[in-house]
């Protein structure tokens, strides 16, 4: 039972990061009036981070974290590529710049969170000390 928690909770926070890097590229044209916001740049913060978060909680291995990024990255970069046609979703400007930025940062807070070398720490995870002492 355990098991299929772990990989549930894998699939799930799996579609959640599509999911948020689809939601967070089509929100990049994002204007209130004429004053470009960059509503995606602090969504794509927020949600890398939280989800990191989730997957690590949720699976209770750190390499959840690295899924997550891995999958914000692969969609983001497809969606930064022009189509044959010249269609563009995630456009250079203000917008597109603070979602690379912002979403890059979230990756880089939570892996370092959950990587980073901590001499001397209790893990509250079983499973978490498993992978930790091996």
């Amino acid at each position: 039972m355990e098991l299929a928690v772990r990989v549930g909770g894998a699939c799930v926070v799996s579609a959640a990061a599509v999911l948020a890097a689809v939601l967070e590229s089509f929100l990049v044209p994002f204007y209130l009036g004429t004053v470009a916001v960059p509503l995606a740049g602090a969504l794509a913060f927020a949600l890398n981070w939280g989800l990191a978060g989730l997957g690590v909680w949720w699976t209770g291995g750190r390499w959840a974290a690295v899924l997550t990024s891995a999958i914000w990255f692969v969609v983001v970069l497809f969606a930064s590529a022009p189509t044959a046609a010249g269609s563009l979703v995630i456009t250079s400007g203000l917008n597109g710049y603070a979602l690379l930025l912002a979403g890059t940062a979230g990756v880089a807070v939570s892996l370092w969170q959950y990587f980073r070398p901590r001499p001397n720490r209790q893990l509250s995870h079983p499973s978490i000390q498993k992978e930790s002492s091996s």
